[in-house]
């Protein structure tokens, strides 16, 4: 008889301690999911303010170090263009006017600029071409050099932060990733100024490959070369009977060319 109970005992305890767990766990999903709203609001402040710091931090370090490295190579800053009403305020954060370089060399201008990431993320990277002095015809026809972005032509050279990805990358398809020069995330650690100093260094150590790649168009590991078939020359007419009419401006066409 007694050992009858035990086992009844046991089964019950068994049965229970799972549900007991299986209701502890839903209570506190449940209270996660009914947070305070002022709560997800400091959380979510805590969390831009953090990445502006990281972004602010990051640019600190490329005007302290990569920018002086390209005035040593005889670039400097071109002069700031006209911006439209239509600009994309993102698309512009991203390109800064003191990052935008130019070095005239014999018949060739070389054009460089300092891209940041979009949506405030702390990373970078560098888009470089090499145009004739007398410009060159592209999408909006024949352009001088003054008017060509670095990295609104259809050949154009990019940085890449870790070439020893580049092979995994691009047997995936995916080789764009991984390029941009950033952090690691760390645990339990918030990245500092001396973190950046030596992130912005990493690229100042890849410049001669850059100038290669200007002057000769030989690509090392950290640079790749994007070159994009030419639109069609129907889809060129499209596009000029567009700007007559006024239904796209060079910003939107420029950033459309590169989804493509």
């Amino acid at each position: 008889m007694w050992v009858r109970d035990s086992l009844d005992w046991s089964w019950l305890i068994g049965s229970v301690l799972p549900l007991l767990a299986i209701l502890a766990i839903l209570v506190l999903m449940l209270r996660a999911g009914r947070r305070p709203f002022k709560k997800k609001l400091q959380v979510r402040r805590a969390k831009e303010k953090e990445a502006r710091r990281r972004r602010s931090l990051l640019v600190e370090s490329v005007q302290a170090h990569l920018l002086p490295a390209f005035i040593k190579l005889g670039f400097q800053q071109a002069p700031p263009r006209s911006q439209n009403d239509s600009d994309d305020r993102k698309y512009s954060g991203c390109f800064p006017s003191w990052g935008q370089l130019t070095r005239a060399r014999d018949t060739t201008v070389d054009k460089v600029e300092i891209q940041f990431s979009s949506y405030g993320r702390a990373a970078f990277r560098i888009n470089a071409t090499a145009v004739p002095k007398d410009g060159m015809i592209t999408a909006f026809g024949h352009r001088i050099a003054s008017e060509i972005q670095a990295s609104g032509l259809h050949d154009h050279f990019e940085t890449h932060a870790r070439p020893w990805l580049r092979s995994t990358l691009r047997a995936l398809r995916v080789e764009p990733l991984g390029e941009w020069f950033s952090l690691w995330r760390l645990p339990l650690r918030s990245p500092t100024q001396a973190d950046y100093d030596r992130l912005s260094l990493q690229a100042v150590a890849i410049l001669p490959e850059l100038e290669l790649a200007l002057r000769e168009g030989k690509t090392g590991p950290h640079i790749r070369r994007l070159e994009f078939e030419p639109f069609a020359d129907e889809v060129l007419e499209r596009i000029a009977k567009l700007k007559v009419d006024g239904a796209m401006d060079k910003s939107q066409l420029s950033r459309d060319n590169r989804r493509t």
